[in-house]
């Protein structure tokens, strides 16, 4: 006989066996790699419900940062200055725009038009009539600053001008506005593009206005997110703790400036005060006072008193530092270098210059900013329908092409730069339009004051009989003279960049005004 052989039961696999796999643990051995992936128990948990960028900017989210924000820009002048120094440095008079068609006649003849219709009177170009095109310049730099967003709408005037109507950030959307196409008062298509705007009317009632009736003007922090938010996103909670804290030293401050003197005493620890006895008139506490016919009263002190002026110990050691340190996490969070907000001051003049450099690289980000956003798709809207209208005639294909001037750039040595703009533009490596635009001025109109005013000087004199080189020594012939490039020679060492910029390659006919 065979042995049986006996088969265990306990071995072999059965459905169930085994404990279950936890998920966060594989996920979370996956991203060991990373430790800013890793949970930590010194640290505070972070919570993002969503990474969907429109869903990432909540009605909610944005309505409460703006009412933050205009209260700060309000009341708190730090806040205030960073908006209006920003806004004033960015835009300065305005950015004037400059035709560049190959018809230099019609481009001088639209350059004035523009001027005179929209650049001087508001009521011309604001269906409010309450800023122009170079004052609405800053006014959307600024309502951007603080509420994320701007709007405005292209109107016509019954004679087919063009005009805009402008439209604060909180009349568009917000809760429960739109369908599931529609974030925060933004219709959107399959890919993203806002195909209208939702107005909000009274009695919670709301108008779809066609987005190639609106211009959108605010700082795309993330592509695919409909609405802006307030530059002070990030800064908020500093600049109300920097508001807070200086609120509270300044009652302290004026509670202790209250107290102009002190009686200090020897004896406090033999008459046991602060042991909860009841005061009397000989206790230490009560000053008695003699009369001085003048009117003064002489304190009269017990044996072991003093009468010491009181110090005022407010704000305290630490307030600067605490101050400065808020200070520069709110420039940071406008995305500029402490310095550039004046918080740290007594730099050389290198770092000086290099603290000037990101300055004005974030200002002429906001100058390209205006620019694409509202001033290149208002003038091609103006301008095309002046011509449907007839009181421009069509110059050609070109019609659109033009360029922008913006305002002299930041310095903190004018001599210097102007001393290496003058050799650059002695040596021919600078353009005499090119220095013009530079300390934004229009080098057409410069050109023709140094003409005329050579002209007119030079007719005076010879009514008089005089030379006008003896009359003007150093007249205009040596700025005629710096029109011209000097010639190449082979010791060039300070050719740094070309500065002749092309033309943008822009659709014609303008059907939504962009």
């Amino acid at each position: 006989m065979s042995a049986k052989i006996k088969k265990s039961s306990w071995g072999g696999s059965r459905p169930g066996a085994g404990r279950p796999r936890n998920p966060s643990a594989v996920t979370n051995a996956q991203a060991a790699a990373f430790e800013a992936a890793q949970p930590s128990l010194n640290r505070g948990l972070i919570w993002i419900p969503t990474t969907d960028p429109k869903r990432e900017l909540t009605a909610y989210t944005r309505l409460e940062i703006l009412r933050l924000a205009r209260w700060l820009y309000n009341n708190a002048p730090q806040a205030t200055y960073i908006v209006e120094h920003l806004a004033q440095r960015a835009i300065g008079t305005g950015i004037v725009v400059q035709p560049k068609t190959s018809n230099l006649a019609w481009n001088k003849k639209v350059d004035q038009y523009f001027e005179d219709r929209n650049c001087a009177e508001a009521w011309a170009f604001d269906a409010g009539a309450q800023v122009n095109f170079y004052t609405a310049q800053s006014l959307i730099l600024r309502q951007v600053a603080i509420d994320g967003d701007f709007f405005a709408q292209f109107l016509k005037t019954k004679e087919g001008a063009a005009r805009v109507r402008f439209i604060g950030g909180e009349a568009i959307g917000g809760i429960g506005t739109g369908d599931q196409n529609s974030h925060d008062g933004v219709q959107l298509d399959r890919f993203g593009a806002p195909t209208a705007y939702a107005l909000n009317l009274p009695e919670n009632q709301t108008q779809k206005i066609p987005a190639d009736q609106i211009l959108h003007f605010r700082h795309i922090r993330r592509h695919a997110q409909p609405r802006g938010v307030s530059w002070f996103h990030s800064a908020v909670a500093n600049l109300r703790d920097i508001s807070e804290i200086n609120g509270f030293v300044k009652g302290a401050y004026k509670a202790g400036a209250q107290i102009g003197y002190m009686v200090t005493s020897t004896e406090v620890a033999k008459i046991g005060l602060g042991v909860g006895r009841k005061s009397t008139t000989n206790e230490v506490g009560d000053l008695t006072t003699s009369d001085l016919p003048n009117g003064v009263l002489l304190p009269r002190l017990k044996p072991g008193e003093k009468l010491e002026a009181f110090k005022n110990d407010i704000p305290g050691q630490t307030y600067e530092a605490v101050m400065r340190a808020l200070r520069s996490d709110v420039a940071f969070a406008i995305g500029l270098p402490p310095e550039a907000m004046m918080v740290n001051v007594g730099l050389a003049g290198t770092e000086q210059r290099a603290v000037l450099e990101v300055t004005q690289n974030f200002l002429e980000r906001l100058q390209q900013q205006v620019i694409d956003q509202f001033c290149r798709p208002f003038y091609k809207y103006w301008l095309w329908h002046e011509m449907l209208a007839g009181r421009l005639e069509y110059p050609g294909d070109d019609w659109w092409r033009h360029e922008w001037l913006a305002p002299k750039k930041i310095t903190v040595d004018s001599g210097r730069d102007a001393r290496a703009y003058s050799e650059q533009l002695d040596k021919g490596h600078l353009s005499p339009t090119r220095f013009y635009n530079m300390q934004g001025l229009r080098a057409e109109e410069e050109e023709e004051d140094v003409i005329q005013t050579y002209l007119r000087r030079k007719q005076k004199c010879e009514a008089l009989g005089l030379d006008v080189e003896k009359v003007f020594p150093n007249t205009l012939r040596n700025a005629a003279a710096a029109q011209q490039p000097a010639e190449d020679t082979q010791d060039d060492e300070d050719d740094d960049e070309d500065d002749d910029e092309g033309d943008e390659a822009i659709p014609t006919a303008p059907t939504n005004g962009r």
